[in-house]
């Protein structure tokens, strides 16, 4: 009987792809999460002046309130919910490709 015989296949190896280098962009989502802090920080500007300004921002992004001397969730989830939201606004769409589909249709600057 006789013997089956070995076949060796060679590959050629893939040409590598060239990928461009990363551009700067701006993350949509990601800012507009800021927009209610930093609103907040201003008006309290508007109010009562630098010391305002930095107790409320303060406050909002880390839920310690110098006004009561307390934490408060209240005030983190009313500075910091917005942020969180976004960025997870902004992980989702590029998960589903909504990034990627910008980039390719030649938006130049703004990413969701």
């Amino acid at each position: 009987m006789a013997k089956a015989r070995t076949m060796i296949r060679y590959r050629t190896a893939k040409a590598a792809r060239r990928r461009s280098a990363a551009k700067f962009t701006l993350p949509v989502a990601v800012l507009a999460g800021f927009a209610p802090l930093a609103y907040t920080t201003y008006r309290s500007y508007s109010e009562n002046g630098l010391d305002g300004a930095s107790q409320a921002l303060v406050a909002y992004t880390t839920g310690y309130s110098r006004w009561e001397n307390t934490w408060k969730f209240d005030y983190l989830l009313k500075g910091m919910g917005p942020v969180v939201a976004g960025i997870m606004v902004h992980k989702l769409a590029g998960r589903l490709g909504i990034n990627r589909a910008l980039s390719r249709a030649g938006v130049p600057l703004l990413r969701i």
